[in-house]
């Protein structure tokens, strides 16, 4: 078992003063928040430790590998997964309840909104890049099983398309809606930092760490 506080340990070395101690956990927060807002909103593969490049300088986060989780065998984007995000107890350590339910739920919330309100065509952006994403997964169908039925393939396509947008456009609209106290995001925030949960992910995942 990785401990819980490893993360934080080593921030603390690595950051003598106070400042860029802060600066650092502020700046890996709202960045982390913004992959895990990406990951569930969009269907991405989850995020394992060896797609995270983070800055130590800065506390930038760049992600490798990210791409629409698409099942091979339906075509759709995956829906089923224990936890939404990334949100392992060290994270949750270094960043603190106070961050967690603070920037990182607050960032989450007004990302979905500036996707939401005002109205900036998200659908047509998302419709130009799932149809690359189905035609690759149906070329890749052919090629395993060059017997299937053609059919109305364009017509085929064309709905796979739109149901994955409507997908994607109403995991957004829920994460946009803000009443007082009560989130959407709270909920998929206490479900990722779960341990009921995360001891069900894949141990590749290493959902301790």
């Amino acid at each position: 078992m990785v401990p819980r506080d490893m993360m934080r340990e080593w921030a603390s070395h690595t950051y003598t003063g106070a400042t860029n101690y802060w600066t650092f956990r502020k700046q890996f927060t709202l960045q982390l928040s913004l992959a895990g807002f990406a990951e569930f909103v969009l269907h991405l593969t989850r995020l394992n430790p060896d797609m995270m490049y983070i800055h130590q300088d800065s506390g930038l986060m760049n992600i490798s590998y990210f791409k629409f989780d698409v099942d091979d065998g339906t075509g759709e984007l995956d829906a089923n997964r224990p936890v939404p995000f990334r949100l392992t107890p060290n994270i949750s350590e270094f960043i603190t309840p106070i961050g967690v339910g603070g920037p990182m739920t607050a960032a989450m919330i007004a990302t979905a909104r500036c996707l939401v309100q005002p109205n900036f065509r998200v659908q047509a952006l998302l419709r130009a890049i799932l149809i690359d994403e189905i035609l690759a997964w149906y070329k890749k169908r052919q090629d395993e099983s060059p017997c299937t039925a053609q059919g109305d393939t364009e017509g085929e396509l064309i709905t796979m398309v739109t149901k994955a947008v409507v997908a994607i456009m109403g995991r957004l609209h829920n994460l946009a809606t803000f009443d007082g106290a009560d989130s959407k995001v709270s909920t998929l925030v206490a479900a990722a930092n779960s341990h009921d949960n995360l001891c069900r992910m894949d141990p590749a995942w290493h959902p301790w760490l």
